[in-house]
């Protein structure tokens, strides 16, 4: 093989390998089980394993902390040892259950709601958080 026929073999093969996760459909990038259960606590302890798990499958769904603020806080590095384990299983869980129905967002009932609200339809409730599926455009 010459050096030509070779140097467009390695520069196909660099950008297959750039652009092979996005040419599957559906995938999404997979978050580190530590930073999960991060979100999950510091989005949802006071939620039970259910309300966990809610939050998990959104977390999936997304494929990134983004939009997720509870993670970052202090108080989750003080939570008790049983919360941790109950987040751990609720990662866990999230795998391979769908109590959102496609959910990929969340609120609180406690909280402001936020304007892209609007933009999306309720799928699920549980204890003071509600779930929705954005309706993307299509175009």
């Amino acid at each position: 093989m010459n050096t030509h026929r070779l140097k467009l073999l390695c520069i196909g093969l660099g950008l297959f390998l750039c652009l092979a996760p996005s040419l599957v459909s559906g995938q999404v990038r997979e978050i580190p089980p530590h930073i999960a259960m991060r979100v999950l606590i510091g989005e949802a302890a006071d939620q039970g394993l259910k309300g966990m798990i809610c939050v998990g499958e959104v977390l999936r769904r997304r494929g990134s902390v983004k939009g997720f603020h509870g993670y970052k806080s202090k108080i989750v590095d003080r939570e008790p040892r049983h919360v941790w384990r109950m987040a751990a299983q609720a990662w866990r869980d999230s795998a391979n259950t769908n109590y959102t129905k496609g959910a990929d967002h969340f609120v609180s009932l406690s909280g402001r709601q936020p304007r892209w609200l609007k933009q999306c339809t309720k799928t699920y409730a549980y204890k003071d958080h509600v779930f929705y599926k954005y309706n993307r455009r299509r175009g």
